[in-house]
């Protein structure tokens, strides 16, 4: 008769606990946070590239991958569409 009260409520603190754990991110969920901010770039793809243009400053960089890994680029400065980058 002792081992089913000592069975009895160890399972109902285990349901208990297993209830707290299930229950928490309902009652306190972990926020959610952003990556970076980047409403300040123009980010476009092509040729397997994703191109980047700072919208401020104009400069441009490409990023590109391949077998050897992900490469970085820095291109120039857009001054004007239609001419070279600086």
């Amino acid at each position: 008769m002792r081992i089913d009260v000592y069975t009895k409520t160890i399972l109902t603190l285990i349901a208990l606990l297993l209830g707290a754990v299930a229950f928490r991110p309902i009652v306190q969920p972990t926020p959610a946070l952003a990556q970076a901010n980047l409403s300040a770039f123009q980010i476009t793809g092509g040729g397997g590239d994703l191109w980047a243009i700072e919208k401020n400053t104009g400069k441009v960089w490409i990023y590109s991958a391949d077998l050897s890994g992900a490469h970085v680029r820095y291109l120039g400065r857009l001054v004007e569409v239609g001419k070279p980058l600086q």
